[in-house]
């Protein structure tokens, strides 16, 4: 029991977080549009380029809102990752381990993650975002 225990905390934070970040990116998805020239990204303002999380305030509102599409839109790296937020929770809270938080595929998920992150920028600057 403690292990399953063990488990269903860092799956109900995982759950709260994405939850949490989808709810309330609304609030903050209004005021871009109030502002359309408005940024928050202190990389796109210093180098001219738009950081691999740029859009994803937008593209958590737009999850939040059910715009599976546009979400990918905004920024496809915060869509899926929210997915797999939401994913590694639930199964957490389950009491289940996921098999890409084994120790040994630790490298795998690490390395793919950055392949993600780095397709995911290309993707904003080909785009202007």
């Amino acid at each position: 029991m403690g292990a399953v225990m063990n488990r269903r905390v860092p799956g109900l934070v995982l759950l709260g977080v994405s939850l949490g970040a989808l709810a309330t990116s609304g609030l903050s998805d209004r005021a871009f549009a109030a502002a359309p020239g408005l940024s928050l990204c202190g990389f796109q303002a210093l180098v001219g380029l738009p950081c691999p999380l740029c859009g994803g305030v937008r593209a958590s509102a737009a999850l939040g809102a059910g715009a599976f599409g546009e979400a990918l839109f905004w920024n496809p790296a915060v869509a899926l990752g929210h997915g797999a937020l939401l994913l590694t929770g639930s199964l957490l809270v389950l009491g289940r381990e996921p098999p890409w938080l084994e120790s040994e595929r630790q490298p795998m998920v690490m390395r793919s993650a950055a392949l993600v992150l780095l397709a995911n920028w290309i993707y904003l600057i080909i785009v202007g975002r």
